[in-house]
């Protein structure tokens, strides 16, 4: 099996893995703070949240390691969309790493989470449909 291909499956779970993530973080968290309230919603929060976080903080490096690998076989094909595809993904991937950050500095906004989360996936869905329409 070539590096090729390997870094495209590397690539390709990655973000699955990082979606799946971010998913549970913007659909399934909200939905146990409704059902159990904000103590456990905050326990839980605590316990998964800190996991999931230094898994990703690992599971990123591959995600934009493989991706700047499969880039270069790519660069001259540059398009718009690519360019953009390109810009998109990296901001998500490292605007990860200071997410904590901008979570703490806008806290006191109680609607921004739930709106920063869901534009976060948006943008994460937005990226895989262009990432499927780019060379076809």
């Amino acid at each position: 099996m070539s590096l090729f291909i390997v870094s495209k499956i590397i690539h390709i779970l990655s973000a699955i893995f990082f979606m799946s993530v971010v998913s549970f973080r913007t659909f399934i968290m909200p939905a146990i703070k409704k059902m159990y309230g904000n103590e456990i919603y905050l326990k839980s929060e605590k316990a998964v949240g800190f996991r999931a976080r230094k898994i990703i903080i690992i599971n990123n490096l591959f995600l934009i390691g493989s991706g700047l690998y499969l880039f270069s076989f790519h660069i001259q094909s540059m398009t718009l969309l690519f360019h953009f595809k390109i810009a998109v993904g990296l901001l998500l991937a490292l605007s990860f790493y200071i997410v904590p950050l901008i979570m703490k500095r806008f806290n006191h906004i109680s609607w921004f989470s739930t709106f920063f989360h869901h534009l976060y996936f948006i943008l994460m869905i937005t990226t895989v449909i262009l990432s499927q329409i780019m060379f076809t």
